[in-house]
């Protein structure tokens, strides 16, 4: 009898694992019902300032079981910048990070992974993760600076474990905001990029909403 109860017990503390497991890993979440390129997206500007911008076909590395808003921005001094949503359950959006997956792609860290706080006015500021990429390509090297983070109620923040620290959130947005770093960048003026950020976060939590 006593070994009975013993696998019993066992057998509902492996179930109970299992369960938290696959709700924390997105295991049966269903794919969303509608991308955000689609209708929804739609209520996100495409003018931001001086900034024009132009929807950009989901990328096949995107999963399937989020929905994703990719633009490019670009200016009449030739700057641009690419942006990229994705909304879905957090154990799904809250990996596969820039950190990991450009460098699978064979990019390289530049410079140190670092938080940075973008002021968005009214006393208000978004955090993000940052980090210098660059890439050996046959026409030169490629080189990009990139911001993300993350909202579940319209804060957004850089947590050093974010799937932790959004398991219990019912949706998760992850925001991708990335710009070209030219050679001798401490040349470049970063204010216009960084204006751009603030107008577009401030803009894109008016509608993802708390």
């Amino acid at each position: 009898m006593r070994y009975l109860t013993m696998a019993i017990l066992t057998g509902a503390v492996l179930i109970g694992v299992g369960l938290v497991h696959g709700r924390i890993t997105d295991r049966w979440s269903p794919p969303p019902a509608e991308d955000m390129a689609g209708k929804g997206g739609a209520a996100v500007t495409t003018e931001i300032g001086e900034w024009r911008g132009e929807l950009l076909p989901r990328q096949t590395e995107d999963e399937s079981k989020t929905a994703v808003l990719n633009r490019k921005y670009t200016r009449h001094d030739g700057r641009w910048v690419l942006t990229s949503v994705t909304t879905g359950r957090p154990g799904i959006v809250s990996v596969h990070n820039p950190e990991h997956c450009y460098l699978g792609s064979g990019y390289k860290i530049a410079d140190a992974i670092r938080q940075d706080s973008i002021d968005l006015g009214n006393g208000k500021t978004a955090k993000f993760w940052t980090g210098h990429f660059q890439k050996k390509k046959p026409t030169g090297i490629e080189s990009i600076r990139i911001y993300w983070g993350w909202t579940a109620d319209g804060q957004w923040d850089a947590p050093s474990y974010p799937r932790l620290s959004f398991a219990l959130k019912p949706k998760l947005h992850k925001l991708y905001m990335i710009h070209p770093v030219p050679p001798g960048d401490e040349k470049d003026d970063p204010a216009p990029y960084r204006d751009f950020m603030a107008r577009y976060v401030n803009e894109l939590s008016r509608y993802l909403g708390p």
